[in-house]
């Protein structure tokens, strides 16, 4: 299925995954983030979303997905583009999930993820928004299933943000010093 595709064509579907987890598709691909010829990463990709932030989210070149921060975290998210909608459907405003000492046990991982899964889904009451029903539609809508245990789906995530070559941007200052981030997003 060509999520991307699929999602610049619905401004519906698109609109409910903003809604859901504050992640907007573009229409059509852009050059990523290079902070005025500043910034620049070790693999090649495409821009294919953003955050509300201004975080990108960017298909790279051997069809994982990158992410970089408006905060400068920089980082893969995702194998491919099937996981990562996995992912961030499951796991609405996932960089909440970004405790890594968490993932260092599954039953413990799997309280954190429900609290934090609790916290959205009051947050989203208060403006009578049912973010179940709203995960639902778009998990079916892609095709995607619903997980009640998202903790493999989290380790998938954190195993991705490890694994090698992980995705690095670094800046260059005006002086020509430059500074590189770790590729991984556990290293805040």
């Amino acid at each position: 299925m060509d999520f991307i595709k699929m999602l610049g064509e619905n401004t519906d579907l698109s609109d409910l995954l903003w809604d859901v987890c504050d992640v907007e598709i573009f229409s059509e691909f852009k050059t990523p983030q290079n902070e005025c010829g500043h910034l620049t990463y070790n693999i090649p990709g495409k821009t294919f979303a953003r955050a509300g932030s201004g975080s990108e989210y960017i298909l790279l070149e051997d069809g994982s997905i990158g992410f970089w921060g408006s905060e400068g975290e920089c980082g893969r998210i995702a194998d491919n583009l099937k996981d990562f909608f996995e992912f961030i459907i499951n796991c609405p405003h996932w960089t909440d999930y970004l405790e890594e000492a968490e993932y260092q046990d599954r039953e413990r991982l799997d309280e954190f993820a429900k609290e934090i899964f609790e916290e959205h889904v009051e947050n989203a009451k208060e403006i009578e928004f049912d973010l179940p029903k709203a995960q639902q539609v778009l998990l079916d809508r892609l095709e995607l299933e619903k997980k009640a245990d998202v903790v493999d789906i989290l380790m998938r995530f954190y195993h991705c943000t490890k694994g090698e070559p992980g995705f690095i941007s670094t800046y260059t200052e005006n002086d020509g010093s430059t500074h590189s981030t770790t590729g991984s997003l556990f290293d805040r």
